[in-house]
């Protein structure tokens, strides 16, 4: 897929949502659906709608008034009525956290996406994973985590497997090798990439994850306090990102049935202890460079379980963005997975016991970091984290990550 070298925007008009009812009968939360939604919003089906074949149209209200029978469409079962015997074969039902909607026009958040599977288990079953570190620091990180991607294999002509994947090294370092997408990564990013499609202008390809657990410490006769994991501001580090690439965070958790944790009464989507929330937020603070007052400061999103939020480089180069988890106590809160799925264009390739980049036509071997190699990639790390300028990395040959160098898993 050709890349553009132009920032991705979202996009307003690939989304429809139909509103078949009246003005004076909207509910507090079909109205915050329409101030929030992505996309435009009608009132009555015209034959434009029907006509179109690259737009997703969401259908709310009374069905009944819903005349065109063959049109795809997507009912929203919590806002609708009478849509039990519609006869639309198209029609598909779906639960309000499956609209997309905008958050300080700054990213598309689906706030229930994947609600039919445990997905916690699944990944942490699918995959080992490894130790974690940030940066260069030798101390290990609370959480835990793993690179994935799609690796294909191949025979050379000696009969040695050849693998091809993709590579994004950033500053979360792993003590093992990129592993291979099993079945549930592949239904993720399938989704994900269908979705996306219609909530951002340029089409581009999310095709790698790195998926963290964060584990929380309890406080026990060997420790004075508990501890929760977390991670400090930051902007992701993008020069194995295209310009028009995107930062999708979903979100899972684990034990969610604790029966001391509640519904919200105000939010159908958070989970309680007593009147807190359990949840963690995804905190995005205006970098002090920017001095544009049309952009919010800052903004939270709590990351709701089964939920993604997905943002362009732009807001990643304008933000930094950090964890915060709930106020609660450990014993309170649930434990989170982040998989945050990125686009990658640094395609690797691995032979005979060496790691190359594609370059061009030809290959460039991983070659070890020194010193002075680590302490100008540490600067640009720098730069990225505090300045809203488009960072330049030039050609990058090594990685700070040791996981890189070795055997992808096939």
């Amino acid at each position: 897929m050709a890349t553009s070298q132009i920032e991705n925007k979202i996009s307003k008009d690939k989304n429809i949502l139909l509103v078949l009812q009246n003005d004076q009968d909207t509910i507090s939360e079909l109205q915050s659906l329409i101030n929030t939604f992505c996309g435009k919003v009608v009132n009555s089906f015209s034959d434009d709608l029907v006509e179109r074949n690259d737009i997703r149209l969401y259908v709310c209200g009374d069905i009944q008034k819903l005349t065109e029978k063959k049109t795809p469409l997507y009912i929203i079962k919590e806002l609708s009525v009478h849509y039990e015997n519609h006869t639309n074969e198209n029609a598909r039902i779906i639960t309000l956290g499956e609209v997309p909607i905008i958050v300080s026009n700054a990213g598309v958040y689906f706030r229930n996406l994947f609600a039919d599977d445990d997905y916690f288990s699944k990944i942490k079953s699918e995959h080992v994973f490894q130790e974690l570190t940030e940066s260069n620091k030798q101390s290990k990180a609370l959480r835990k985590g793993i690179y994935l991607t799609k690796i294909t294999k191949e025979e050379s002509k000696e009969g040695n497997a050849i693998l091809h994947y993709r590579l994004l090294r950033c500053s979360s370092n792993l003590t093992g090798p990129t592993d291979n997408f099993r079945a549930t990564d592949h239904k993720i990013i399938n989704l994900l990439n269908d979705l996306v499609r219609y909530v951002f202008e340029q089409e581009t390809e999310l095709n790698h994850v790195l998926v963290q657990i964060y584990e929380n410490k309890r406080k026990t006769i060997d420790t004075e306090k508990e501890v929760k994991s977390k991670i400090k501001a930051h902007s992701d580090k993008t020069k194995d990102m295209p310009k028009d690439g995107l930062i999708a965070f979903c979100t899972f958790y684990d034990n969610l049935t604790s029966e001391h944790l509640k519904r919200s009464t105000t939010d159908r989507y958070d989970l309680c202890y007593k009147q807190t929330s359990a949840l963690t937020r995804l905190h995005f603070k205006l970098k002090s460079s920017v001095s544009d007052d049309t952009l919010e400061k800052e903004f939270s999103v709590t990351l709701y379980p089964n939920s993604v939020f997905i943002i362009p480089l732009s807001t990643n180069r304008l933000y930094t963005h950090k964890i915060r988890p709930s106020t609660l106590g450990v014993d309170q809160i649930p434990t989170r997975m982040g998989y945050v799925v990125r686009c990658s264009n640094a395609e690797a390739l691995y032979m005979n016991d060496q790691v190359y980049i594609k370059e061009n036509i030809g290959l460039i071997k991983l070659e070890e970091m020194t010193p002075e190699l680590q302490q100008n990639l540490k600067d640009s790390y720098y730069e990225e984290n505090v300045s809203e300028k488009l960072i330049e990395y030039g050609k990058i040959h090594f990685s700070m990550n040791s996981g890189d160098y070795e055997k992808p898993i096939y």
